[in-house]
This record gives C-alpha cells, structure tokens and sequence, in this order.
C-alpha cells in the first residue's frame, strides 16, 4: 500500500490503491475512501473503479468516485467532498496517481469550507504535496462550489 500521507486531522491523500488495501485502511481506522482517478488513465496496474468500490464497501467504507484529469477538478466535486466530510465523522483517505489531484480537491474543499489558501499550501506541503503552482485554481473552485 503506498503510504497515507495526512493533510489535516480528517484527511489523507495516497497514490494508486488497490482492493487489497481496503482491508488495512479500514483497519486504520478510516471511515471512506475518495477516488480521484478516472477508469483506465493507466494501461497497468491500475484496478478499476468498480473493483476498488467492491472492495472498499466489503472492508466497511464509504466509497465515492470522483475521478477527473490534471487540475481540472468541478465545482461539484468540491461540493461532493465537503458533503462527504460534513456527513462522515472520521478519516477519510483520498487517492489518484500521486496524490496531487486528490491534495487539490481537498485543498478546494478546504477553502470552500473556510480554510485560508496559505493555511491549505502550508498544509499540503507539509504532507509532501506542492500546490502553489494550483493556488489560484482551487480558490476558483472553491468560490463556484459555494455558489
């Protein structure tokens, strides 16, 4: 499994998982597991969305798919986060390739929710992921989501 890399209390961001790390998150102690990878972005080693969610409401956890390419993240993506973390008490882990898209979404999210953009750089970047070059884009986001 690679590793969960916290950005808050609530949220972790990983790279590619796969069904057979539901089971240890679970085991961790997280509650939902959030896909930021679109279904055959990889020709290998990436499973498909249905076999992750399969997997992950077997171990137990909230699953929600949403999947999108580079920094192109929707407003109601945004939305859908910040309902996921108002509806589900615990940890949430989110994942894509790297880890990037799903820092951004939650970095969004983040603001939308009342976060500083400073606080959510300084966050992200603690957690190993550089989201200045996105900055500007997830306070777009997170202004289209509110309205």
């Amino acid at each position: 499994m690679p590793p969960l890399l916290p950005l808050d209390g609530r949220v972790a961001v990983a790279g590619q998982l796969q069904p057979g790390d539901m089971a240890e998150i679970a085991a961790a102690g997280y509650v939902a597991v959030v896909n930021n990878r679109p279904d055959r972005e990889a020709m290998f080693g990436q499973p498909r969305t249905a076999e992750l969610q399969k997997a992950a409401e077997a171990a137990g956890l909230v699953f929600l798919d949403l999947p999108f390419s580079g920094p192109r993240a929707a407003p109601d993506q945004v939305r859908a986060f910040v309902d996921l973390l108002a509806s589900q008490p615990g940890q949430i882990v989110a994942f894509c390739k790297s880890g990037m898209r799903s820092a951004l979404l939650w970095g969004a999210a983040s603001i939308a929710s009342g976060r500083s953009l400073d606080e959510v750089l300084t966050a992200a970047m603690q957690a190993g992921q550089n989201l200045d070059s996105v900055g500007e884009t997830m306070v777009a986001l997170a202004q289209s989501a509110r309205t």
